[in-house]
């Protein structure tokens, strides 16, 4: 057996959505060292190819998702963890903050700490692993950074040969979310329309971030939409589909779309500070959160809020690459 490459990973889902975690292979020395953001920064400089090796055809697929960890910038931080997609980085992921510490804790990895701070790219998030007897991880609350709402659009879509005014309320969880409701689009949640979706998901965050000059209202700095969500409501739990990426669908409910979307429905005057919030995936899965604190910054309302769900280990790989195999990871 001839290898160039020998990476190693621990698999998980989380609501149906997996996490690929890189935890040997890697040559740390060239990307290791300074914050979170920098050192992801490097990786995607120098590494981008394993990225794509590790998530794309023919080792993953294109909806797969991944995780590296890292060494934390501070000493009052037990991990640093950064996020990547079929299309690049993401700031922040809730579902895949649960999946890492639920693999790391049930490896022996990371200490089952009742509270794990964790700095990612966005900023400092905590995890609050809940155990059962037996030493499993039976869920992950995970107190993300604060969110706020960036602004309300409208975005002009072509829809069955007529012109449609579709509202949009851009707000930053950790990421930049563009929510969306379904109805706007007369389109239900469900997985018979996902690929509309992904059409239509990419070209809300095209022409949002080709046409308006978003600025952050606490820092005032420029930003763009990363993510698009669409949402419906039900009397039992609101449902939504994400996409992401270069059209990824998120099979779980999206951990910080569901701070996005808590941080919505408070300026809506729709969920109170600690109420409890079902948010169900486009397959049925779902996530719990809840508000749990605010402030006023400069007249803009910040949330703070937490959000759990389930992650389970289902692989553990061993990737290799043949010198004189010549097709590298790929897309259909």
């Amino acid at each position: 057996m001839q290898s160039d490459v020998l990476i190693e990973s621990i698999d998980t889902h989380t609501g149906g959505e997996p996490t690929r975690i890189i935890t040997g292979g890697l040559n740390r020395e060239v990307f290791e060292g300074g914050t979170v953001q920098e050192q992801r920064d490097k990786f995607a400089e120098e590494f981008d190819h394993l990225r794509e090796f590790l998530l794309k055809e023919p080792r993953g697929h294109d909806d797969m998702f991944g995780a590296i960890t890292v060494p934390p910038s501070r000493d009052d931080v037990d991990l640093g963890l950064f996020f990547m997609d079929n299309g690049g980085y993401l700031d922040m992921c809730g579902h895949g903050t649960m999946g890492v510490v639920t693999a790391l804790i049930e490896t022996g990895r990371l200490e089952a700490k009742s509270r794990l701070r964790i700095e990612t790219p966005a900023g400092v998030v905590s995890a609050r692993p809940e155990m059962s007897e037996d030493g499993r991880v039976d869920r992950v609350a995970v107190q993300n950074i604060t969110s706020y709402i960036v602004d309300n659009v409208e975005v002009t879509l072509s829809l069955g040969g007529r012109t449609v005014v579709v509202p949009v309320d851009v707000v930053h969880a950790g990421n930049v979310f563009a929510l969306v409701p379904a109805s706007a689009v007369d389109l239900a949640v469900a997985t018979e329309n996902t690929d509309k979706f992904v059409e239509l998901g990419l070209e809300i965050r095209r022409t949002i971030n080709q046409e308006f000059d978003l600025r952050d209202p606490l820092s005032g700095k420029s930003t763009t939409v990363d993510i698009t969500e669409f949402y419906e409501s039900d009397n039992d739990a609101d449902r939504n589909v994400v996409i992401f990426g270069e059209g990824q669908v998120d099979r779980s409910p999206c951990g910080s779309g569901t701070c996005a979307k808590m941080t919505l429905l408070h300026d809506k005057e729709e969920l109170d500070l600690n109420e409890r919030y079902q948010y169900e995936s486009v397959i049925g899965t779902r996530f719990e959160g809840e508000l749990q604190d605010h402030e006023d910054r400069d007249g803009i309302r910040v949330m703070t809020s937490e959000v759990a769900g389930s992650a389970y280990i289902v692989a553990t790989h061993t990737f290799l690459r043949d010198p004189e195999d010549s097709v590298p990871g790929f897309s259909v």
